[in-house]
């Protein structure tokens, strides 16, 4: 039996085995490759050395950036590219290049910079996936090298609104050019599946499922549907276990409120209790000093709070309440 190969991960959602798009592009890639890979998902990125996920360990060998873990996977002869001509090769460099350039800033403005994305979903998937305190931490920190990848190259004469016009614009561009360069076709360069088609699904799977409202760039996507029926066939094809979970969950917790209100009560309870009794006693001995949010993030929150119709909200306060005393 192979050796298996450990791939550290962020958490699943939305009936995907990983909702952030350097993870789910190498997972997709090792299932294209067929690498042995066991899946561990964690919240943790310090284990990493980079500090980031995704995360590869074989044996004494860590790899810890998603160039390093494709490029040590070809080198132990797993890969799905082989077949690939010296032309396709040459394509698959370009047309990542141009993903990095044009898609990539308009899908961290989405999940980390969209103040309504990120008080939603972003920040409170990230901090319950993190074990405490990091989850405290965690999402600022990714919020703040979004924002420092997105704005740090632009003009001193541009102003944010403009630059978030403008990443959106060449997103969109570049979906259409997926679009057309998918055609008809299975995957991007054939029938068969290559690394190009794993980081595409990266990008695009989490944007197609993510519960978003009103979106301009999911909204873009979803009327690509060659583009969400690429999405859906990889979805279906290899990983099935992850929809299959996603359901099975459904019904779990449908059934405990259902069956079993005094035991979903208790569980409920207890929790609170436990999360209580540890932050308190944290406090209380000077283990931890926390900030919960900037300045310039609880403008964000407020504001969103204020335009909004909806009382979705309302569980979050207390986590905003120490930041709003502050002020």
């Amino acid at each position: 039996m192979a050796e298996c190969i450990e791939l550290d991960i962020w958490h699943g959602d939305w009936g995907l085995p990983t909702v952030e798009p350097k993870c789910l592009a190498v997972l997709t890639y090792c299932k294209f490759s067929e690498v042995p890979v066991c899946i561990q998902k964690t919240g943790n990125p310090f284990r990493s050395p980079s500090g980031e996920l995704p995360l590869l360990r074989h044996g004494t060998e860590i790899q810890s950036s998603t160039e390093n873990i494709i490029n040590y996977l070809r080198e132990k002869h797993w890969g799905c590219d082989n077949r690939l001509s010296n032309t396709q090769c040459a394509d698959t460099i370009a047309f990542c290049s141009l993903l990095e350039e044009k898609l990539l800033p308009a899908v961290l403005h989405l999940w980390w910079i969209d103040a309504k994305t990120y008080i939603d979903l972003t920040r409170p998937g990230f901090a319950k996936a993190s074990p405490f305190p990091l989850n405290f931490y965690i999402p600022s920190r990714m919020r703040r090298k979004a924002k420092s990848r997105i704005y740090s190259k632009s003009s001193e004469n541009v102003t944010d609104v403009e630059v978030d016009m403008k990443i959106y614009r060449e997103a969109k561009f570049c979906l259409n050019l997926l679009e057309k360069k998918l055609g008809n076709n299975l995957y991007f360069f054939g029938e068969r599946p290559s690394l190009f088609d794993a980081i595409v699904f990266g990008y695009l799977a989490p944007m197609m499922k993510a519960p978003l409202t009103s979106n301009q760039l999911q909204n873009h996507l979803l009327a690509c549907t060659k583009l969400t029926d690429f999405c859906k066939r990889i979805l279906h094809d290899y990983f099935p276990q992850s929809l299959q979970e996603t359901e099975s969950t459904s019904r779990t917790t449908s059934s405990l409120s259902e069956d079993n209100p005094n035991k979903l009560r208790n569980m409920v309870l207890a929790g609170i209790f436990a999360i209580t009794a540890m932050v308190g006693y944290a406090f209380a001995i000077g283990l931890i000093q926390l900030e919960f949010t900037d300045h310039e993030e609880q403008e964000e929150i407020t504001n969103v709070k204020s335009e909004s119709k909806q009382e979705s909200y309302d569980q979050f306060e207390p986590f905003f309440e120490d930041a709003d005393e502050q002020e």
